[in-house]
């Protein structure tokens, strides 16, 4: 008889919750959502002060939180990306370089401003931009450089911060995956801009919105002007100094981001912690590897744990045939954040929106060899991540059976 479950074996896992559920609600919550649902605003867009709207709170408190001086509250974080473009001052038919391992609003928020992404290769280890590719691939027409935090794991700031300055460029960072992560003693962003994503599956959420922070009080009063139909800080309510439409989050999202806010970092131990303790399993299963950590990384809080299938140990099983044994058994396992570059996608591959791609090898080892948990998984108990391992050695240990 067959061992394992995709064989007709019994599931080392079965109908067992690996981690928590999500989103995780509590009396928080509920608090603050009825403290919204019963006063009379429920626009953010309404209060005379900052301070007085649940949404002006937790912009405050989460730029503190994240140590930017500004924060700008939006309805999510495509249009986070895109206002923070036009606040750096993109322009029709500039370049913007981007990975080309990513979700595709990083490109699509360049193409809504007209302008054109250039695809470039990523980090081996970490999926993140590679700086010598995004240096290969500026041209005279290159204004900014938009580095993805891929699944928490930051990217390389302090080299493409010093690449940034050398061609005269602005950063905007898509830190959609890296709500609290520290990296040598701070969080993101590092840069011009911040751009999250507050999305159901992220970190903190209100179902949907987002936040661009910032450190320049110019481009904050802009992208507020910007999501507010064009109103400036300190004028009156019928001036209108800037293009703009209406951008602006609720006081439910505001009041809800709060409370999520509030447990954000004793989740991302609790992560961190568990992820740890996978990371020590799986070098005893030679055909998995965790990615290497930076000790820089003293706070890692991923929206998904990224880890490697080693192709050359497996003798002839791919990545997709683990994913759907491993499924089988039970686990909530991914192929990979992104399975494939974001110019492969018809948007960009078949013209509809102009593109330029660089070579990117390394896009397709990621396509091959990325495997993934969401972050819901690594709030439960040890003894989950105990579960993980001893069904990833089942299938190691039993792998000929995947060859039959």
């Amino acid at each position: 008889m067959s061992a394992l479950a995709i064989k007709g074996g019994k599931p080392l896992v079965g109908d067992k919750m690996v981690g928590k559920k999500w989103p995780i609600a509590d009396d928080t919550d509920r608090q603050a959502l009825n403290r919204v649902l019963e006063s009379d605003t429920w626009c953010s867009g309404m209060h005379e002060k900052q301070t007085d709207a649940e949404v002006g709170k937790f912009e405050i408190a989460f730029a503190e939180y994240q140590g930017s001086k500004y924060g700008c509250a939006v309805t999510n974080g495509t249009t986070a990306l895109d206002v923070s473009l036009r606040a750096g001052g993109i322009n029709s038919g500039d370049e913007v370089i981007v990975p080309a391992a990513s979700f595709v609003a990083t490109a699509i928020a360049v193409t809504l401003n007209d302008a054109i992404p250039v695809f470039v290769d990523v980090d081996l280890e970490t999926n993140g931009l590679l700086p010598e590719a995004a240096e290969n691939a500026i041209t005279e027409k290159t204004r900014a450089i938009i580095p993805v935090h891929s699944c928490g794991y930051p990217a390389d700031m302090e080299a493409l911060g010093k690449l940034a300055k050398k061609h005269n460029l602005f950063i905007v960072e898509d830190c959609a995956h890296v709500h609290g992560t520290i990296w040598d003693g701070h969080k993101f962003p590092v840069s011009d801009f911040g751009a999250f994503s507050f999305q159901e599956g992220k970190l903190m959420t209100a179902g949907e919105g987002g936040m661009v922070l910032t450190d320049n009080y110019d481009h904050a009063d802009r992208i507020h002007a910007m999501c507010t139909h064009g109103r400036v800080h300190g004028h009156p309510f019928g001036d209108y100094h800037e293009l703009g439409t209406n951008f602006r989050m609720t006081e439910f999202q505001g009041a809800l981001l709060l409370a999520q806010l509030a447990r954000l970092e004793d989740q991302n131990k609790h992560r961190d912690a568990n992820a740890t303790y996978l990371t020590k399993h799986l070098e005893n299963i030679p055909g998995l590897r965790a990615i290497k950590r930076d000790s820089r990384l003293t706070l890692w809080g991923f929206y998904h744990w990224n880890f490697k299938f080693v192709p050359d140990l497996w003798e002839g099983i791919t990545r997709d045939q683990f994913v759907e044994a491993a499924m089988a058994e039970g686990l909530p396992i991914g192929p990979g954040m992104q399975v494939a570059p974001m110019f492969e996608c018809p948007l960009y591959a078949e013209n509809k929106a102009p593109s330029r791609i660089q070579d990117c090898p390394n896009c397709y080892v990621w396509k091959e060899e990325a495997l993934n948990f969401s972050h819901r998984v690594f709030l439960g108990p040890q003894e989950d991540m105990d579960l993980i391992y001893a069904t990833f050695l089942k299938i190691w240990d039993n792998r000929d059976e995947l060859r039959e």
